[in-house]
């Protein structure tokens, strides 16, 4: 299948977005909270981002969006290869330490925090919800940010019927929540 553009309408489009009520409307968006980790030991970067999302499964592709101006993106770009870690629910203060948040830090000095070890040559967090490890593809400049795709070379993800039934951290409108009992019903199978 061929992929088709849609004919430009500038009677409907209009101008651009105006950049604050874009921001407002994206914040409604609910997105899985992650940290993206990449480095050695001693030279590790990381940051908290929700900007992540399936590509394909055959193969297995996801992408990661990181502002170009972020203390994470040059280390990634370099190294070419890094993790995402799904945060657990309780992960909000791990979250605001990665995401620079008041009272954060920087650098190799954000993995003081949760328990992390090195897998396939990146840091992984030892209790997230999964976590996958990826080989840096391509990156694409978009605007003020990049997207990282990726190739996922492994994931490790706990069993779904042990008794450690994780639920993963949630971010929207500004604040860190978990998944309100009600929505938590058995996955359909697509």
């Amino acid at each position: 299948m061929e992929s088709q553009l849609l004919p430009s309408e500038p009677s409907r489009v209009g101008p651009r977005a105006a950049p604050d009520v874009y921001r407002a409307a994206m914040r409604r968006f609910a997105g899985a909270v992650c940290i993206v980790a990449t480095g050695t030991p001693g030279r590790r970067a990381g940051m908290t981002a929700t900007a992540v999302c399936s590509v394909s499964a055959e193969p297995p592709r996801l992408l990661v969006c990181a502002s170009a101006n972020g203390s994470s993106h040059e280390p990634i770009s370099r190294n070419g290869r890094l993790s995402i870690n799904l945060l657990r629910e309780d992960g909000d203060a791990l979250a605001r330490q990665f995401g620079g948040m008041p009272g954060g830090v920087s650098g190799d000095a954000r993995f003081a925090h949760g328990r992390w070890s090195m897998h396939s040559g990146v840091p992984l967090l030892d209790d997230a919800c999964a976590a996958f490890v990826c080989k840096v593809e391509r990156v694409i400049p978009a605007g003020t940010h990049s997207i990282f795709l990726c190739d996922v070379v492994d994931v490790l993800c706990p069993e779904a019927d042990t008794a450690d039934e994780r639920e993963c951290l949630l971010y929207v409108d500004g604040g860190f929540r978990g998944l309100a009992p009600a929505a938590r019903q058995p996955s359909a199978t697509f």
